[in-house]
């Protein structure tokens, strides 16, 4: 798949004009931000597939069309993205859509929040799926914000432990940006 072919596929998914273009500005802003942070990785000799990352990122938000992000169903938005891509035959970026919510969202969130998502971890675990949760907490609508803003807005939304594992996946990102082991 190319850029054109996933921006033809979040269009066939959206209800109206204004809804891809939201979609659309805010996963160009996120794929600007992941390639970024896959560039620098790979320049430090670690692998990262950078035209998986192209399109994942692009592909990430696709189930915002079912589930916009202030309606009830917000939380659900990774796993309809997920099947979304799956029926289109695009299972290998399924997973991103899936477990890119928040640094991941763990079987225990599920119980203790009581969260309306089928009882599984929703955790990115691959580099790529990491990267790409990571831009796309960093990027608010289709502007790049910092940390700190990330972390106040997880612990005001989602609690201390949401903070902390964006803190963590944060801190991973960072050291294999910098070249650390």
């Amino acid at each position: 798949m190319d850029e054109e072919k996933a921006i033809a596929l979040l269009k066939k998914y959206s209800a109206d004009e204004d809804s891809f273009n939201i979609v659309l500005s805010h996963s160009k802003a996120v794929q600007k931000v992941a390639l970024r942070i896959a560039n620098e990785i790979l320049e430090n000799g670690y692998f990262v597939d950078t035209d998986f990352i192209k399109i994942a990122a692009l592909l990430h938000d696709i189930g915002r069309f079912k589930c916009p992000p202030n309606s009830k169903e917000n939380i659900k938005h990774g796993v309809e993205g997920a099947k979304i891509l799956k029926s289109e035959g695009f299972s290998e970026f399924a997973e991103v859509a899936e477990k890119h919510i928040g640094a991941g969202i763990t079987k225990e969130d599920i119980e203790k929040h009581k969260l309306d998502l089928p009882l599984k971890d929703y955790v990115p675990e691959t580099i790529e799926e990491k990267i790409i949760s990571h831009a796309d907490n960093l990027v608010f609508g289709d502007r790049e914000g910092a940390i700190n803003e990330v972390l106040e807005k997880f612990k005001k939304e989602a609690g201390d432990s949401a903070a902390k594992r964006a803190k963590e996946l944060n801190d991973e990102i960072e050291e294999l940006r910098k070249g650390g082991d």
